[in-house]
């Protein structure tokens, strides 16, 4: 239950109060409470799925706390004011605890992982509340500080290396990625390992040589394209929905910035406190963001087909990555990203850090590996245990996240396999890594 413990490690450094757990952070996302409450209720609703737990339930938290809202227009959460008291959801949770712990001690452990499983259900959960951990830590980060505190236990942050605002040209020091072919995927959907549904499937191509920077865009850099006025530019925001964003989301500058005194105007705004800029950590943003800096760079965020060509000429493809995993300083080692290329990077064979520190946009609209002849994802096998995990998410409006950040845990950490997606919108613990064309 290390998972559970962690993720509610988190949830202690919001105050006890309904304040801070009523209080709507971010436009798009419910208060917190209801991802306080959420995970639990996904363990309850996909172990009744395969029989592990009596179809009458715990209590009318399991239904209220199943599914959030995602919407297109912030208005649409308007009319949900009503949220339970946060100390009926801790207890809840611990109710929802022991149901798992009891279940843990009698689910079969069948040598092949099918989809239907008790054990895939319960992998499952546990998987679900990794992503959201991942994703709780940019909302949190939001929170005035006087509704939070850093937890007992929580890792500390990395230190700065860098007073300065480290700014260097977007475009310096490329480094040449041969491209070739690639092929990546999982196409055997019952096997012992844990996969979500739109990691089935397979994927080649063939890679055109191209370049890349040698590590993620950092807040020194981004304080440029801030400086030059690019979010008040819209002809470098074409992401899809990027004009709401600027209108009712963005304030001029990344939510993990805070204005303030000292070089460059900024303080960072990290989980639980804030601290002075750290220029030389790669910046966090969402995935309009990512995309309007490198248009304005003259460059384009790396493809997930480049990602992998990028895998196999740095550390010798997924399978090699998937070894050296402990070797990537991931798993809430450290509550922060660190400085590019700093103590504990992992780097690549040409010197390239784009693993383990902050997850990275990619170019791609979020779809399935396999598509149909005419585009579609006529090919896609929905998950029978999780059906509106990826299908609804299919399209423009959805980006993509591969890599791992400092706080991916269990699968989120499977760099290469984990297809990670979050609506353009989305703070995310995710960076920017620029690619051009070969000269």
């Amino acid at each position: 239950m290390d998972t559970w413990d962690t993720y509610e490690t988190l949830f202690r450094g919001v105050a006890d109060s309904k304040e801070a757990f009523g209080v709507r952070v971010h436009p798009f996302r419910l208060p917190l409470v209801f991802y306080l409450g959420h995970t639990a209720s996904f363990y309850i609703q996909k172990l009744k799925l395969v029989g592990m737990v009596d179809g009458g339930g715990v209590c009318e938290l399991d239904e209220r706390m199943e599914q959030g809202v995602s919407p297109e227009d912030p208005d649409e959460l308007a009319r949900l004011t009503e949220w339970p008291d946060p100390n009926d959801v801790w207890s809840y949770r611990k109710t929802v605890r022991d149901i798992v712990l009891r279940t843990i001690e009698t689910v079969p452990l069948p040598a092949v992982l099918a989809p239907t499983s008790p054990l895939r259900a319960l992998l499952m959960g546990i998987e679900h509340e990794n992503i959201h951990l991942h994703t709780s830590l940019p909302l949190i980060r939001l929170l005035p500080p006087r509704l939070k505190g850093t937890p007992q236990g929580w890792p500390a942050m990395g230190t700065q290396r860098d007073g300065g605002a480290v700014v260097a040209e977007p475009g310096r020091d490329y480094v040449l990625c041969r491209g070739g072919s690639v092929v990546f995927g999982d196409d055997q959907p019952e096997t012992g390992r844990f996969r979500w549904d739109n990691e089935y499937g397979r994927r080649a191509a063939t890679v055109d040589p191209f370049e890349v920077a040698p590590h993620p865009v950092t807040n020194g850099q981004f304080l440029e394209f801030v400086r030059a006025g690019g979010y008040e530019e819209p002809g470098l925001w074409t992401t899809h929905g990027a004009r709401l964003y600027l209108e009712r989301v963005s304030g001029g500058h990344p939510h993990s910035w805070l204005p303030g005194a000292g070089p460059g105007g900024y303080r960072y705004r990290g989980i639980f406190e804030d601290t002075e800029m750290p220029w030389d950590w790669p910046v966090e943003v969402s995935r309009h963001e990512a995309v309007a800096y490198a248009n304005w760079a003259g460059a384009s965020l790396i493809s997930e087909e480049q990602f992998h060509a990028l895998l196999d000429q740095e550390f010798g493809g997924v399978s090699r990555v998937a070894a050296m995993l402990d070797k990537f300083d991931v798993g809430l080692r450290r509550g922060s990203p660190r400085p590019v290329r700093g103590q504990g990077a992992f780097l690549g064979r040409s010197g390239i850090d784009f693993v383990g520190n902050v997850a990275l946009w990619l170019e791609d609209d979020f779809t399935a590996l396999e598509r149909g002849s005419d585009d579609a994802e006529s090919s896609f096998r929905v998950d029978p245990l999780y059906p509106d995990f990826s299908e609804p998410w299919f399209g423009p409006e959805t980006g993509m996240l591969t890599g791992a950040s400092y706080a991916a845990r269990g699968h989120m950490a499977d760099v290469g396999v984990m297809r990670d997606f979050m609506q353009n919108h989305m703070d995310q613990l995710a960076g920017i890594l620029l690619t051009r064309p070969a000269r």
